[in-house]
């Protein structure tokens, strides 16, 4: 079953009917005895799952005793969407918040303190969203997608872990139509629209990785904070379907499935590091970073590399790979 972790309510198929019933509604208006008829629903669950719904952010009341009056938000991804987009693999498993610190950290609390193989973890919005070295990741409620995912990677070889950064970036950027900024920038036009963040677990002779996508969906040029320099969502970039009834919910089936498929394909390292690569938009830029003894560095990068590092050429053309890791302030000049 699904689980909506917030309100501690198991959401059933039912809810998934009446959900369907009265917010599919075109006028918003239904007769109550019909709904409950339909669905084959008491008025003791009818009234549970209504108040499961606003608490979702979708308004309704009663009218007369006799009909109910929907008033719609925008479409958010709430766990009744789930029974429509989510792959089935995450049925078991699927962790939804309204509100929530950083859907990173949960996911890595919940390899420690559960026994899981594979989840989903999804929120509207986070208080202290994670980025890479520990920057913050910021974002508005119910305008993006924030999603982290847990697989157990027990039986992927060592030698393919270091693709697993690489696997995530290119899965982000290919369904949004954007290109990657090394590490693991996903960017549009020259700004930045999303970002991707990886971990890896140890439990007992069990491999876990979650993988995190920050991405911008929603939000203008008037609705983007002047204090995030260079950032741009999709509607921004007009990259949104106008025929997607749920744009965060298909982007979000799309990354998954995306993803999925990149794991599977691991092993076919040297396709994946080529797509990853010619998405790359850094290649001949001046950049600087800040190397292990703390020393400002200016150079230019050259390309990625097939372990994700950069192959970066410093003011004395001498030419040597970078982390992610050990360059936490890198940043382009």
């Amino acid at each position: 079953m699904i689980f909506d972790q917030v309100h501690d309510y198991e959401v059933t198929k039912e809810d998934k009917l009446l959900f369907q019933q009265i917010f599919g509604s075109e006028d918003g208006l239904l007769e109550l005895d019909k709904v409950l008829n339909e669905g084959k629903i008491s008025k003791s669950n009818f009234y549970k799952s209504l108040e499961y719904f606003e608490k979702l952010g979708f308004k309704s009341t009663i009218k007369q005793n006799k009909y109910i009056q929907t008033f719609k938000s925008k479409s958010r991804l709430t766990p009744i969407d789930f029974f429509d987009f989510c792959p089935r693999r995450f049925i078991k498993d699927y962790h939804y918040f309204t509100t929530i610190n950083s859907t990173h950290e949960y996911a890595n609390r919940l390899i420690k303190t559960k026994a899981v193989e594979q989840a989903l973890i999804l929120a509207e919005y986070q208080s202290s969203g994670r980025g890479r070295t520990g920057r913050k990741w910021f974002s508005k409620l119910g305008k993006g997608i924030l999603a982290s995912v847990i697989l157990n990677i027990s039986h992927m070889k060592n030698s393919n872990l270091n693709m697993l950064p690489i696997a995530i970036s290119l899965s982000a950027a290919e369904i949004s139509n954007a290109k990657i900024s090394w590490p693991n920038d996903i960017v549009c036009n020259g700004k930045k629209i999303g970002g991707t963040l990886v971990s890896l677990s140890i439990k007992g002779e069990e491999k876990y990785a979650v993988f995190s996508l920050g991405l911008n969906v929603f939000g203008d040029k008037n609705t983007i904070p002047a204090s995030i320099k260079n950032a741009t969502t999709m509607e921004n970039e007009k990259l949104i379907d106008s025929k997607w009834q749920n744009p965060r919910a298909h982007i979000l089936k799309k990354w998954l499935e995306s993803l999925e498929q990149k794991i599977k394909d691991i092993s076919n390292s040297d396709d994946i590091f080529e797509s990853w690569n010619k998405m790359l938009i850094d290649r001949g830029r001046k950049i600087f970073w800040i190397n292990s003894k703390g020393q400002k560095v200016h150079g230019k990068f050259i390309n990625g590399c097939e372990n994700g590092n950069a192959l970066v050429e410093n003011e004395k053309h001498q030419k040597f790979e970078i982390t992610a890791e050990e360059t936490p302030f890198y940043c382009f000049k």
